[in-house]
């Protein structure tokens, strides 16, 4: 007998094989062509899957403009769904400041043994050009700072976000 599927159901299933199917996307990629060709092909992948995502949510999310309020709605949508754990310390049409606490990516890494070397890699690596990347294609006028990184061993992320 079929079960029907209700808006639940696909948010658990879509939800549980997300992460799954990027990671085992990765080690499948890095045993093929090797850490570093993985690495850029990934990089390159989520660049191309947020500019979609960004186009989706900003019809989503009704917003019309590219300002630093939008680009911070549309990531703090993101991250909320995506299950981060962050603070946002300032937000005005200049300036947004935000901390996080816990990002499901490291939180992965953090419980597979086997992946824990690859945690400063995958955040110097990864991490930090496609926040550089998207929020320059966003809006050029958008800068980000960081200067704290959980996968390099610090506490917390920070990101400050000026226009």
């Amino acid at each position: 007998m079929m079960k029907k599927v209700s808006k639940d159901d696909k948010l658990f299933y879509f939800e549980k094989h997300f992460f799954t199917l990027d990671g085992l996307w990765m080690i499948e990629a890095e045993n093929e062509v090797g850490w570093d060709k993985a690495l850029k092909i990934d990089l390159e992948v989520w660049i191309k899957l947020l500019r979609i995502i960004i186009r989706r949510l900003k019809k989503y999310l009704k917003i019309q403009s590219n300002g630093l309020k939008d680009l911070m709605e549309i990531l703090t949508f993101r991250w909320s769904v995506e299950g981060w754990t962050y603070e946002i310390i300032k937000c005005n049409q200049e300036e947004a400041k935000v901390i996080v606490n816990a990002c499901p990516y490291k939180s992965i890494m953090d419980r597979n043994p086997e992946r824990h070397e690859k945690i400063e890699l995958i955040c110097k690596n990864m991490c930090i050009p496609f926040y550089q990347a998207i929020v320059k294609e966003f809006n050029p006028n958008i800068k980000v700072e960081r200067s704290k990184y959980m996968g390099l061993g610090d506490s917390e992320c920070d990101f400050t976000f000026k226009e």
